[in-house]
């Protein structure tokens, strides 16, 4: 552009010179300069001074990978920019190249300038959470809340009627939740965005899946597997016991007892920190493993990696009942009456 206006500078001076015959091309010249500028000026305008509109803020995400030119578009399309080539231009213009994926607020009053500095600075829309191990699906949905980065209500539905599009899905039986498969750990969640939110968690399961679970899993069903998991995840404190709680769950499935977990009637009442009551107990629920024998329907929580492989290799073990005193050491024992004697020196 520089160029184009010096060369056409040169042409006015060479054009007027000191022949007044020329001055018409002259004048001729110069009113087309003016009109090329002017239209340049506009052209400017519209495409990076001028916002697309009006309208609220929104989230516009930003994938990983995804091309200048594709994200110029998308913008365009959202109404958030005039000019896909404004848009370009005036990152390549600042040297600000390369973008950071996320999510990013941004409103349609802004101008093209203002959008792709945001875009480049990565001052995202992303919130950092942490999602402990043995953390329900309830649980996970009011923390998302809190931290702002999903409605509650909106995330448990979706949860609950996900596509099952993971090699891993096939386990999940028809009509059953999430819950199990959202992997407890630390993410960068995009705000607003709950198909993001839930699909980040689902990738992160499918990774651990397939490096550290599939190996060991054999013939074995990986859902009968979580369920269990999540069963020790909530009973076991430490890895030996996490193991332990593993076994003796084997043991008494295979002897066709009832399991009697109390974290069980923990996930019916969503009670996780006040003591269990005689109603609590007496509740006619399939997930109340006081009542019936056999496993839940489902998991009762999300377990983590060690859990799970706690469970997929479980040790020998002869023990049939277990408690956890109130200093949070669990003791075995393999028979019913050294249960209850335990029950008396550890509990009372």
């Amino acid at each position: 552009m520089t160029n184009f206006i010096k060369g056409l500078i040169s042409m006015i001076n060479n054009a007027s010179g000191d022949n007044p015959r020329m001055r018409p091309n002259f004048w001729i010249i110069a009113g087309i300069t003016f009109i090329i500028l002017l239209v340049a000026a506009v052209g400017f305008y519209f495409a990076l001074l001028a916002s697309a509109g009006v309208g609220e803020t929104q989230h516009f995400t930003v994938q990983s990978g995804q091309t200048i030119t594709s994200i110029a578009t998308n913008l365009k399309q959202d109404n958030l920019i005039k000019s896909v080539w404004g848009f370009k231009f005036w990152l390549k213009l600042t040297g600000k190249v390369i973008v950071q994926p996320g999510s990013y607020k941004i409103s349609p009053i802004y101008s093209t300038p203002k959008i792709a500095s945001i875009i480049a600075s990565g001052d995202t829309a992303n919130v950092t959470v942490t999602i402990p191990e043995g953390f329900t699906l309830t649980q996970i949905a009011n923390l998302l809340g809190q931290k702002e980065v999903i409605v509650q209500e909106d995330f448990l539905e979706a949860a609950n009627s996900f596509p099952p599009d993971y090699e891993f899905s096939k386990y999940r039986p028809a009509g059953q939740s999430l819950e199990g498969f959202l992997f407890p750990d630390t993410y960068r969640l995009i705000k607003g965005d709950i198909t993001a939110v839930i699909r980040i968690m689902l990738d992160n399961f499918g990774a651990k899946y397939r490096n550290e679970i599939e190996s060991d899993l054999g013939d074995k069903d990986l859902y009968k597997i979580l369920i269990i998991a999540s069963m020790v995840e909530r009973e076991a404190k430490t890895q030996k016991d996490r193991e332990q709680i593993a076994a003796v769950l084997y043991n008494r499935l295979e002897a066709g007892m009832r399991l009697d977990v109390d974290a069980t009637v923990r996930y019916i009442t969503d009670n996780w920190e006040d003591p269990i009551t005689r109603t609590d107990l007496s509740i006619d629920s399939p997930y109340n493993t006081r009542r019936y024998a056999g496993l839940p329907p489902g998991p009762i929580c999300n377990p983590g990696l060690a859990s799970i492989k706690a469970v997929l290799n479980p040790p020998s073990s002869d023990y049939y009942y277990y408690l956890t005193d109130f200093e949070g050491i669990t003791h075995y024992t393999e028979t019913l009456q050294k249960h209850n004697e335990n029950k008396l020196k550890y509990l009372l």
